[in-house]
């Protein structure tokens, strides 16, 4: 099914597809997804993400894996921590799907989106795993994601509760696409891959998500009073010049 927020109407045009290396995406200053989960985690007053620690080696193993599945050419092998051999084997895991095998041979990899939230008007940037944008095809974004899900089900269930409905939300309806496929490839035995097709419900579901989040950010005053100060702390860090500007 077409997404509906944009396929009929008549100014109708996908934003542009850039190719940027990953710094240069970075300091693009625009919201992103990932800022996105820093707000809500203050929100539900979690701790700020540590940048190091005991999360460092899950992040370096999923940038490993996402490198050496998509960029391998830009694959650096003996990084501390990280098990080269498992991470091929993952990779080999998704090759030995045909369907993914055919979407990795025609899509592009690794493309970053600048576009405004029609809602919010916001300034927001995605950076998408894949995108396959074939003729006689649903234009198809697809994420991959390591998981230690049991089993499709328990990934289904981790597409909720981490947010994963959101990004899918918040990158269909800045790329217009018609199908979102998250991806969950087990890290431990039986490494099993699941590939899931987002369906409109987890959309609308993800959609209200990052509205959400977008409005709080625009009005962080908003937010519960037991909340307030975490909140407004998020804000700030996510667009420093903010306070500067509202004076």
């Amino acid at each position: 099914m077409l997404n509906p927020v944009t396929e009929s109407a008549p100014d109708f045009r996908r934003p542009d597809l850039l190719r940027l290396d990953y710094d240069t995406y970075r300091a693009l200053p625009a919201i992103a997804n990932s800022d996105l989960s820093r707000l809500r985690d203050a929100l539900d007053g979690r701790p700020p993400r540590p940048q190091t620690g005991s999360n460092a080696g899950a992040l370096s193993f999923g940038t490993a894996f996402h490198t050496a599945l998509l960029e391998p050419d830009d694959y650096v092998p003996g990084q501390p921590g990280l098990n080269d051999t498992l991470v091929w084997w993952l990779v080999e895991g998704v090759k030995m799907n045909s369907q993914l095998t055919d979407l990795l041979e025609q899509g592009a990899s690794e493309m970053s989106v600048l576009f405004t939230e029609p809602q919010t008007d916001t300034l927001c940037k995605l950076r998408a795993d894949l995108v396959v944008d074939q003729p006689e095809q649903p234009f198809t974004v697809i994420d991959f994601k390591t998981t230690m899900a049991r089993d499709a089900e328990h990934f289904l269930w981790q597409c909720s509760a981490y947010d994963y409905d959101r990004q899918a939300a918040f990158y269909t309806d800045a790329l217009r696409a018609e199908r979102f496929l998250l991806v969950g490839v087990q890290k431990v035995e039986p490494f099993g891959v699941f590939t899931i097709e987002v369906s409109e419900q987890m959309l609308a579901e993800g959609r209200q998500k990052y509205q959400r989040l977008l409005c709080l950010l625009k009005a962080p005053a908003t937010a519960p009073p037991y909340r307030a100060e975490a909140v407004q702390a998020a804000v700030d860090a996510l667009d420093p010049g903010r306070n500067e500007e509202m004076r």
